[in-house]
């Protein structure tokens, strides 16, 4: 088997087809298994999604897993990946599709460069300009921490099925939201070769249903918790600066958008961060929150990532 297609399916029953038809349609099915993962939505996602596989003939061969209850999409996306049989995995969410040579592209990419990682381009993305191969640990590290220029989101990528599972780069089950940001931190540490398209690949759909367009404030404050938490308690010494900038990033969105209960906690997730500081640029961090003009604010995080950079 050379994919698996993972797609974890909850309240998408407006967009099931779709995402269902993009797959059966690619010019790629040989070696091609796609698994439904039933999230135990509320609406009729699966029935629609069951009836339309049953209908239709593909080579992709189909198969639907039942959650007990409703998990979450990283524990749904962990299901997947313990069904998988491909040598890639690539998750597709069920309100989104794929053009018809996606799993072609990604794939012929993947062959020519041994990748473990191969990222498609998203419809409508700004056009980047990234490598269409790097195999320096460096150089993936930073890119594949770069929100800006790869999403953090999961999906439209192929990724070696064989390196998640000797590294455990399961999602983490306790959140719902911000799951993909560190999964991202993890896969990170391990990618020896990665390879870029950058032909459109994936279409993003907009299911209003969806977790993310539906703000749970608690669950926006656990995610940010344990992704700051787990992120800062798995530095490794390899572009140790760089990563201390992701932290501070998220840090930093967490706080602007007052994802925090109450001011014990906010103080708590800075702790987080400045626990693992040297000391001068616990100083910065610390001034920058005391400090009220904005000026001094940004030049003292200036400041900081420049201290960062020192240990790159």
């Amino acid at each position: 088997m050379n994919i698996s297609i993972v797609i974890p399916v909850y309240n998408a029953e407006d967009y099931i087809t779709e995402c269902l038809n993009s797959v059966m349609n690619q010019t790629m099915t040989d070696g091609v298994e796609c698994i439904l993962v039933d999230d135990c939505g509320t609406d009729s996602s699966m029935r629609i999604a069951d009836e339309f596989i049953k209908e239709r003939s593909s080579k992709v061969s189909f198969t639907i897993l039942h959650q007990t209850h409703n998990q979450g999409p990283s524990a749904a996306r962990n299901a997947g990946i313990k069904e998988a049989l491909g040598e890639y995995i690539f998750f597709l969410d069920a309100d989104d599709s794929i053009t018809p040579e996606c799993l072609t592209l990604l794939y012929s990419l993947a062959k020519e460069y041994d990748a473990d990682y191969v990222q498609g381009t998203y419809e409508g993305s700004a056009r980047q300009v990234i490598p269409n191969h790097l195999s320096d640990k460096k150089g993936i590290k930073r890119l594949l921490l770069d929100h800006n220029r790869i999403p953090f989101t999961p999906h439209n990528r192929l990724v070696r099925r064989q390196m998640i599972l000797d590294h455990n780069l399961f999602f983490d089950e306790r959140i719902r939201v911000r799951e993909d940001f560190l999964w991202m931190t993890f896969v990170a540490k391990h990618v020896n070769s990665v390879a870029y398209c950058d032909k459109v690949t994936y279409h993003r759909g907009v299911n209003e249903d969806s977790l993310t367009h539906n703000v749970n404030r608690d669950r926006e404050i656990l995610g940010y918790r344990v992704l700051i938490e787990t992120m800062v308690a798995n530095y490794d010494s390899f572009q140790l600066g760089f990563q201390k900038e992701v932290a501070l990033e998220a840090l930093l969105m967490a706080l602007r958008a007052g994802y925090y209960h109450n001011e014990e906690e906010r103080l708590y997730l800075i702790q987080v961060v400045n626990g693992r500081n040297t000391l001068p640029e616990r100083l910065l961090l610390s001034t920058h929150f005391c400090v009220r003009n904005s000026f001094m604010k940004t030049k003292l995080l200036h400041l900081l990532i420049r201290l960062y950079k020192l240990n790159d």
